[in-house]
Parts: C-alpha cells; structure tokens; sequence
C-alpha cells in the first residue's frame, strides 16, 4: 500500500481534511489515505461519518487515526509515503501563511502534495513539491498518483541543504553588519 497523510486541522472552514478524505474516491486500492488530527468533537465526528460515506465509493482505503503528537506522530509520519498540505485556496491567510505541516512531511522523508499558492510555491522547498491548481478532489488524487515513489527523491536531504544554506546565509549577514 501506499500511505498517504493529511495531519492538520479538522476545520471545515480550512477544508484540508474533508479535501484529503474526499481525494480517497479517486485512488485505487493500492492507496490508504490516513487522516489525524484536531478539532471540536462536532468536527470530529462529522469528519468521521464523511470518511465512512466516501469508504463507500472508493477502493481505497480510509481512516481517520486520531490526534497524535510527539513521538506518536513522529513514527506515524513515517510509515507514511505522502503528506497532503490541502487547504482552502481562496483564504485570505494564504498569500503570508506557510503551512508548517509542509516541513514537518519533509523532515520526516515524506513526498509533499500541495494546493499551488504563491507562499508555497515561491518558498525555498517550493520547488520540490507535487502540486494541483484547483481544490477539487479528483485533482488532489491526480497529482497523488502521478508521484514515482522509486526516484531518487530524499526530503531529509533536501531540508538539510536548505538549512546549510538558511546559517549560511544568516551568518554572511551578521558579518555585514559588523
């Protein structure tokens, strides 16, 4: 199987695990989408009874896997193949917010499937992610299955390059202002 993950909020105003979940109608049996994550009990269990109506339409497989922090998640995150950053294009935090989750995928050797929006695709790590144009489930799983899991691809490698480059850069600074 491969294991793909939306860790985040339950929020249906972000939209990022109803985004993820519904994705699953468009993936073959050969995929488990993995929702963990937070929010109010209403949100819980209204994302957990979508889960079970989609698990209905789709071969593949479903499950939401609780909040899990610390160690739990770290371990959680690695089991895994695929992190989804989905999220509501249109919010107006979007143009100046980074998704942390973006890195916390990354470190943990996960492939990276984002909505395109400029703080994302204009960062650093912007150019080594998966991306689909519109929040739309199908497309969502498009770009889920379009990613060749037997590349050279190494996001631990990749993030510690950028961060070589982020002291770098940080110290060429503090020499100038000597």
């Amino acid at each position: 199987k491969i294991h793909v993950v939306y860790a985040g909020t339950l929020d249906p105003r972000k939209g990022g695990a109803i985004a993820a979940a519904a994705a699953a109608q468009f993936l073959s049996a050969q995929y488990h989408v993995h929702i963990i994550g937070f929010g109010t009990s209403k949100d819980t269990y209204k994302l957990i009874d979508d889960i079970e109506q989609i698990s209905k339409r789709t071969e593949a497989k479903i499950t939401y896997d609780g909040l899990l922090s610390g160690n739990s998640y770290i371990e959680f995150l690695q089991k895994c193949h695929i992190g989804l950053s989905t999220q509501n294009p249109d919010a107006d935090f979007n143009d100046t917010s980074f998704p942390s989750k973006i890195l916390s995928y990354m470190a943990n050797g996960l492939r990276v499937v984002s909505i395109r929006i400029k703080a994302i695709e204009n960062s650093p790590m912007g150019k080594y992610l998966y991306y689909y144009n519109v929040q739309e489930s199908e497309n969502i799983a498009k770009a889920i299955t379009k990613i060749n899991l037997n590349d050279n691809y190494n996001s631990r490698a990749i993030i510690k390059d950028l961060n070589a480059e982020f002291l770098k850069h940080i110290k060429d600074l503090l020499k100038k202002s000597e």
